[in-house]
């Protein structure tokens, strides 16, 4: 028979036997489907995302936080017992930074403040670590604030703010974290 107005003979003499045109056919139409598939299309497009929510502030470090804190009890006077801007002590200072600064309400006593958290190596103090002394025979407690300054309340100078220096470092008995990495 005659197909589109050619036979079988002329096909033959046009591409060799019809066995091989039909080879070649299937050869063709299997690299066609390899170069496309034979399934439908699914296309992925990346969906944008929308950026974070942008912070006009971000939110302050525990240094900026220890420093606002410094700047409200800066010059307090030392009173023994005290917890008030009309005089403060070493462990009533703690307990209001932290209150006031981290909503984090320690007790009264450096004794009790210091059973908190957990021990840290003088080498790993960070910003917000207790940082506890033996000073003329008395226990003190102040807060780092920065890599070298801790704030204390002084017996004599009152609400400071002191270098780790070589008075304070071989009078550093312990560094306590209260402060979770995330505050």
């Amino acid at each position: 028979g005659t197909r589109f107005g050619v036979g079988m003979p002329d096909l033959a003499l046009l591409h060799g036997s019809p066995i091989r045109l039909w080879a070649r056919m299937g050869i063709f139409l299997g690299l066609l489907m390899l170069g496309f598939g034979c399934g439908t299309k699914t296309v992925i497009q990346s969906v944008p995302t929308a950026p974070p929510p942008r912070q006009d502030k971000a939110s302050p470090s525990v240094s900026e936080m220890l420093l606002a804190q410094y700047q409200v009890w800066k010059g307090v006077p030392h009173r023994l017992g005290g917890s008030d801007r009309k005089g403060v002590d070493c462990s009533g200072l703690m307990q209001a930074v932290f209150r006031d600064a981290f909503q984090l309400n320690l007790p009264r006593t450096s004794i009790e403040q210091s059973r908190l958290g957990r021990g840290v190596d003088a080498g790993e103090m960070r910003p917000g670590d207790l940082l506890y002394f033996l000073d003329k025979g008395s226990d003190h407690v102040g807060v780092l604030v920065t890599g070298r300054q801790f704030l204390h309340a002084s017996a004599s100078a009152g609400v400071i703010l002191s270098d780790f220096d070589s008075y304070w470092a071989p009078r550093l008995l312990r560094v306590r974290r209260i402060l979770d990495a995330g505050t």
